[in-house]
């Protein structure tokens, strides 16, 4: 099984080392003259926040292992170019939830305002954008409805949550305790088929 935020963590070293590649980069890279090497940083810090958040949501999701939950983090998406799934629950109701992970700055809250999501004054639609669409392709693959949820470390979440385009945007406290609460009743034939399907398609990142 993949583990949580390796494939980010890996997007990060691999944009770090592609603009230090022979001495003269690498020099230029310490020094601060290297700009191709201060905007790949910058890329990879965000996987490096990313890789943190997957793995805080990861150890926030093992109790519902232990409760008969299928969970599988970091993995592959068919039809997708790129994108993958944080992580990916089957509960022992059948039902079928995309969680993706989200560690952005406490310094501003996030919100919805007009149908867009906002972390501050930052327009963070995309975010929304890409788990509908990761969500579109994950029920295709496995052959039923998922709901996508987005979970938030560190910025702050009004109240207990909110919705954009349908989209759950919960604190990261309220994260098993959504999930529980929308599951259905125990199918243990059902969720048992759906868990093996979605395995077999979701393939490691």
């Amino acid at each position: 099984m993949s583990a949580a935020g390796g494939s980010a963590a890996r997007w990060g070293q691999e944009q770090r080392a592609a603009t230090r590649k022979g001495l003269w980069r690498r020099l230029t890279a310490a020094l601060g003259v290297n700009p191709a090497a201060r905007r790949a940083d910058a890329r990879a810090a965000d996987c490096d926040a990313g890789a943190v958040g997957e793995q805080r949501t990861a150890a926030l999701l093992r109790p519902l292992e232990e409760a008969g939950w299928l969970v599988l983090h970091d993995r592959s998406i068919p039809g997708a170019r790129s994108a993958n799934a944080d992580h990916v629950g089957v509960s022992p109701g059948a039902q079928v939830f995309l969680v993706e992970s989200k560690l952005w700055s406490a310094k501003w809250p996030v919100y919805e305002r007009g149908g867009t999501l906002w972390h501050g004054n930052a327009d963070r639609s995309q975010s929304v954008r890409s788990v509908l669409y990761e969500t579109d392709l994950v029920a295709r693959a496995v052959g039923a409805p998922v709901q996508p949820v987005i979970v938030m470390h560190n910025a702050p979440v009004p109240g207990k949550g909110f919705f954009v385009r349908g989209v759950p945007v919960v604190p990261a406290g309220r994260l098993v305790e959504v999930l529980v609460g929308n599951d259905g009743p125990q199918d243990p034939v059902s969720a048992s088929a759906l868990a093996r399907r979605a395995a077999a398609v979701l393939l490691p990142h």
